[in-house]
């Protein structure tokens, strides 16, 4: 388990609070009354003074792309595991460096599923400024080395789950809308856009507590009048978790600022220990 507490894609703070808020929350022990064995390793170090603006197109930077260089470098050391890895952010932003550091390791075997109420894919623009939290797959997908580095990652391998509504624009990213998701049962549509992805596939999770509605997570950075029950999201997190093909799971935009009394950190806690409990249940059936 690694923290990443940042909020450089965002225009509020807050989502910086996220990993210590959900170790306060008793993450850790909830885990290891599982049966799981959890290395913490503790949070990515950040320097104090990274740049804060409202200047269009991207703001903040270049605060994000020296958030991304040295996430993308302490990513790559996490991964370096045949163990399952948890990273706690954070905002949306910090996709373009896990997902950069998850195909350096598996290359072609890398896919990205992400469980999100947005495709964070808008254009940098002059005339707006908006933060990067809201255009990572764009920088994944679109920028040819103007902003970063090519990522060398192509939208045949990467699925969305969970968007409130088809974009105008998908950039070629298979997506199920949050209304295609809760059309029947959420367990057998999720598992049918698991069976999109090839079988030797290595699956990063990016988890946008966003997804959920606000009456059930309120402290989601930008809590949404539309979105799943905790129940529902917990069904669609423990499918997807106990597909042996999930290597990470990263969880973002939960602001610590809205939670001034840790009961909202609890209860994402038992959504993610109960997540994981199915993974480890299905793991050892499989073991059998």
């Amino acid at each position: 388990m690694a923290g990443i507490p940042h909020f450089t894609g965002a225009y509020e703070s807050g989502t910086e609070l996220a990993p210590e808020a959900l170790r306060n929350a008793g993450l850790i022990e909830r885990l290891q009354q599982l049966g799981l064995k959890v290395q913490d390793v503790g949070n990515l170090k950040l320097p104090d003074d990274l740049p804060r603006h409202n200047i269009p197109p991207v703001r903040n930077w270049p605060a994000s792309r020296m958030f991304w260089d040295l996430l993308k470098k302490d990513a790559q050391e996490w991964l370096d595991t045949d163990e399952f890895v948890l990273m706690l952010g954070g905002d949306c932003s910090l996709i373009v460096a896990t997902a950069q550091a998850h195909q350096a390791r598996y290359k072609e075997k890398a896919y990205l599923l992400v469980i999100d109420g947005h495709l964070d894919a808008e254009v940098p623009s002059a005339s707006r400024c908006i933060g990067a939290a809201g255009m990572g797959l764009w920088f994944l997908l679109q920028d040819r080395g103007q902003w970063i580095e090519p990522s060398g990652w192509s939208a045949d391998r990467i699925r969305l789950i969970g968007c409130q509504q088809m974009p105008a624009e998908t950039f070629g990213v298979e997506i199920m809308t949050l209304a295609q998701l809760t059309e029947g049962s959420i367990v057998e549509r999720v598992s049918h856009m698991l069976q999109t992805i090839p079988s030797d596939a290595k699956i990063l999770v990016h988890f946008d507590v966003d997804i959920m509605h606000k009456d059930a997570m309120p402290a989601a950075y930008s809590p949404s009048e539309t979105g799943l029950s905790l129940s529902e999201a917990e069904a669609l997190l423990a499918t997807v978790l106990r597909d042996s093909r999930v290597t990470n799971l990263e969880v973002t935009e939960f602001s610590g600022a809205r939670d001034t009394t840790g009961v909202y950190a609890k209860r994402l806690t038992e959504l993610l220990t109960g997540s994981l409990a199915a993974r480890a249940e299905a793991s050892q059936l499989k073991n059998k």
